[in-house]
């Protein structure tokens, strides 16, 4: 293993077999690991639900509320209770670059059981191959394609109608992310302590033998082309810090993992745990004002649909749901050329998933399923005092 040590962008030692970084161009793709993490870290505030509700109220007030949902929202609710369905999508819209449009580069859905006391995070495939309703209010006339290709056709409203025709449920919920500003949320907790699980290598930063920052990678969006003379950043299996620019960097690959975006949404999952299990160990949930500041910068870079729930009603229904409680699931399928495109096909166990969201049997399903469950347990170190 390579042993030797750089500095990352604010001169802190980077891990053993890590190169410099740039955080700056790196701050694509954190935010669809981060859309629960703050929530939910309001959330684990133990007893201290007097000072939740305070920070929950100002968090609301921070991010943006908009219709999110459309016809994909559950019929009104006189209070928070479960089954629940939240709905959570990434985007890699770029506010500096419009015209690219904007689809979704994470889709999430968050299943909290009746019993009230954990959550499943089932990621759907961003690429399964799905057939997307019309939709009048953009003029789309409908299309068989990528399912996150419905942002960009319809905004939210058919992003989430979408889904939840997919899975036969409405959304008690929604949040999406188009923004980079969870970087400065990471930056709060200093870092990340995370056990990677896997030896992965960058296809976006790398060094030439300068030691000047250079892409290891052509051709990043088929099949990556090694750069001569560039060498990639390389995570090596093993529990270590991961500054915020390694964070984002690292949940960004999948090309040249074994398993594809199947490995990145583990990747996903594992971080969100690591995330929450520092903010209990760390502090921050005993600092209000360290929390506040976490709140605040992620705040402002979320749109939030509560389905006329306030932010505060939820934080004291789902309180006992802890980062040791959450279940992270994929979903049965896999990867296949139609023409000259890569999609993901639903194998036939993916309506059996579907059916248990439904039925609220998702405990049992993924009990019966075990190939399915991403190990979550072991994804951050023992956590420091």
């Amino acid at each position: 293993m390579d042993d030797r040590r750089t500095t990352g962008p604010d001169d802190r030692p980077a891990v053993p077999g890590v190169y410099i970084g740039s955080a700056r161009r790196r701050r694509i793709r954190l935010h669809r690991v981060l859309l629960v993490c703050v929530l939910t870290a309001v959330l684990l505030a133990g007893g201290a639900v007097a000072t939740a509700a305070v920070l929950a109220g100002r968090f609301d007030r921070a991010v943006n509320h908009a219709d999110l949902l459309g016809d994909a929202r559950s019929g009104p609710r006189q209070d928070v209770a479960g089954p629940l369905n939240f709905l959570l999508i990434g985007s890699n819209y770029r506010a500096w670059d419009p015209s690219n449009g904007e689809r979704a580069d994470s889709i999430l859905v968050v299943h909290v059981p009746r019993s009230m006391d954990r959550a499943f995070l089932v990621s759907v495939p961003r690429d399964l191959y799905y057939m997307i309703k019309p939709y009048p209010p953009t003029q789309f006339g409908g299309s068989t394609e990528k399912i996150d290709a419905a942002l960009n056709f319809g905004g939210m409203p058919l992003m989430a109608q979408s889904v939840a025709d997919l899975i036969g449920v409405r959304f008690d919920g929604a949040i999406e992310a188009r923004f980079d500003g969870f970087t400065k949320a990471v930056e709060v907790l200093g870092g990340v302590d995370m056990c990677v699980d896997e030896k992965t290598v960058s296809i976006h930063v790398g060094h030439d033998k300068n030691g000047k920052l250079a892409t290891p990678y052509t051709e990043t969006e088929a099949e990556p082309i090694p750069v001569p003379g560039v060498t990639p950043q390389v995570y090596y299996p093993g529990c270590q810090h991961l500054a915020p620019w390694q964070a984002l960097d690292f949940v960004r690959q999948r090309e040249l993992l074994p398993n594809g975006d199947y490995d990145r949404q583990r990747h996903q999952q594992q971080f969100l745990m690591a995330v929450l299990k520092q903010s209990t160990s760390a502090g921050t949930l005993s600092d209000p004002v360290k929390l506040d500041r976490v709140l605040q910068a992620v705040g402002k870079s979320l749109t939030v649909d509560t389905n006329g729930t306030s932010v505060a009603d939820f934080v004291f229904a789902l309180r006992g749901i802890t980062a040791d409680s959450l279940v992270g699931l994929k979903t049965p399928s896999h990867p296949e050329m139609i023409g000259e495109t890569s999609y993901v096909i639903g194998d036939p166990g993916m309506d059996d998933l579907w059916q248990a969201i439904r039925d609220d049997t998702l405990g049992g399903w993924a009990a019966a399923h075990p190939q399915f469950v991403n190990s979550l347990r072991n994804a951050a170190p023992v956590a420091r005092k």
